[in-house]
């Protein structure tokens, strides 16, 4: 899949643990309890499914789905943490929240902080083609950016990874994220699109940084306006994505429910999961 956007910037600030004037004061992530708090909602979602009218959890579910971009969405944030993760990487810096510090070695506290610029909507002057030498530069006033932030507290990535879409416009295709999406296929999206992101974005890295959309293993959580094909709407949504597989929250039962996306859908609440056909809308009790 080509890239969405070129990245024009790093800065790394490092110091290594104990030594004085080389200590880093490290920034605090945002809204960080209520993150937590989001991660084992989806661990262990606190919402029933009403047994004699799973249909009802399944139709709000579709409503839901069809709010959440997945056919898109998912590409934009896979390549702005596959550009901040190849630079944390070539900086020496831990690219996985799973890595444990290596004991013997001084150290690293770090702040990383990558500026990607937005390639454009399809056609406009600072597209770029990334097989054309010379291509023009995408115009950071004019299509927007995306600034991200992670951290490395003595040796180790904190999963929590954060940042501003500011006025962000390019194009994506879609079609690429189709693995992803499953159940989004419905929407009939198949062609490359011109989609807008305005926003705060907040990311809980449950897996190395990706390399590509296939490899994505994160929490999503975004405030702000996203716009496809000139449809502009604002307000606030979570997903995670764990290689290929997508959830999503739904409210039923006095609680969170929690849906994957595949083939069927699954509806998992905590008093048990069921697995539904979208075509027909039968659903079989699997828990």
């Amino acid at each position: 899949m080509r890239s969405s956007y070129l990245g024009l910037g790093m800065v790394v600030a490092l110091g290594v643990a104990g030594c004085g004037p080389g200590t880093v004061t490290l920034p605090t992530p945002p809204m960080q309890a209520e993150t937590a708090q989001l991660v084992a909602t989806y661990q262990m979602p606190t919402g029933t499914v009403d047994t004699t009218n799973v249909q009802q959890a399944l139709s709000d579910a579709e409503a839901r789905l069809n709010q959440l971009q997945l056919n898109w969405l998912p590409n934009v944030i896979s390549d702005a943490l596959t550009g901040l993760g190849k630079r944390m990487d070539q900086t020496g810096l831990p690219t996985s929240p799973s890595t444990m510090p290596d004991t013997r070695r001084a150290q690293l506290t770090a702040v990383a902080e990558v500026n990607r610029i937005c390639k454009g909507f399809a056609g406009s002057a600072g597209t770029p083609d990334a097989g054309t030498p010379n291509a023009p530069t995408p115009d950071g006033g004019t299509n927007g950016t995306i600034d991200l932030t992670g951290i490395v507290d003595t040796g180790k990535l904190n999963p929590e990874v954060w940042g501003t879409a500011t006025a962000c416009q390019t194009n994506v295709d879609a079609s690429s994220s189709s693995q992803i999406a499953g159940a989004a296929s419905a929407l009939g999206v198949d062609t490359t699109l011109d989609v807008a992101i305005d926003g705060t974005l907040i990311v809980y890295l449950l897996g190395p940084f990706p390399t590509d959309l296939s490899n994505l293993q994160v929490l999503v959580t975004f405030t702000g306006t996203l716009g496809v094909e000139g449809h502009v709407a604002s307000g606030s949504l979570d997903f995670e994505i764990v290689n290929d597989a997508v959830k999503f929250r739904i409210q039923e039962g006095g609680g969170d429910v929690i849906v994957t996306v595949g083939a069927t859908l699954g509806i998992q609440g905590a008093n048990g999961g069921f697995s539904c056909d979208i075509t027909s809308t039968n659903c079989t009790r699997t828990n």
